[in-house]
């Protein structure tokens, strides 16, 4: 597998860049919901609707949840551009002895309050329209294998242009008590719980 690998330099250009590329690109985003931060690490849940996850998800821990920030992505997706890794990224391999490997080293970062980890229990591409989403099952040997103090979020990105040339992003946010999910199939019925009621916001605020 492939390990983070955070390197201050790359963090600083991209960090920056990626600031420049959400004012570039969307006309504003905005972020709906709490969290009340006890101190603990976040395993943070999100859709994998587009490339930009990842930035989405970045962005918003600069702004948020202000932790080292560690993103779990395919390996196919991540070997082609390592760079990546020097912000964070780390890979799963699919279908390979190296997916326990991947997970084990997941709960391992869960182990330091200063850090976050997100990944999309989806595990591959779909569109924002697409509903209910099905969630892989090995992931969640991670929130298994947590810390107590661990906490759980529920991320979800939704855009909408109408009338504008660059479209508008709103970022749901809804936290969760970690202990209370018993299988993957539980986070998966409450996070689409979830993910229809921000659709539902979002219609409502047009």
């Amino acid at each position: 597998m492939i390990k983070a690998n955070h390197n201050r330099f790359y963090e600083w250009f991209f960090d920056a860049y990626i600031s420049y590329m959400m004012r570039s690109d969307f006309r504003e985003w905005v972020v709906v919901g709490d969290f009340n931060d006890s101190g603990g690490p976040i395993l943070m849940i999100g859709n994998h609707f587009s490339w930009w996850d990842g930035f989405f998800g970045r962005r918003l821990n600069q702004v948020v949840f202000r932790r080292k920030f560690h993103l779990m992505m395919l390996e196919e997706q991540l070997a082609p551009r390592m760079f990546l890794s020097k912000l964070g990224a780390f890979s799963i391999k699919k279908k390979s002895r190296d997916v326990l490997e991947s997970l084990k080293y997941a709960v391992e970062l869960l182990h330091e309050p200063g850090n976050l980890v997100m990944l999309f229990p989806q595990g591959k591409f779909q569109s924002q329209h697409d509903y209910p989403l099905r969630f892989d099952n090995g992931w969640f040997r991670i929130l298994e294998q947590a810390p107590e103090n661990t906490q759980l979020v529920f991320s979800a990105c939704l855009t909408d242009y109408f009338a504008h040339r660059r479209p508008a992003l709103t970022i749901y946010l809804e936290q969760r008590v970690a202990q209370k999910f018993s299988s993957s199939r539980k986070v998966e019925e409450a996070y689409n719980v979830f993910l229809k009621n921000a659709i539902r916001q979002q219609t409502e605020n047009q």
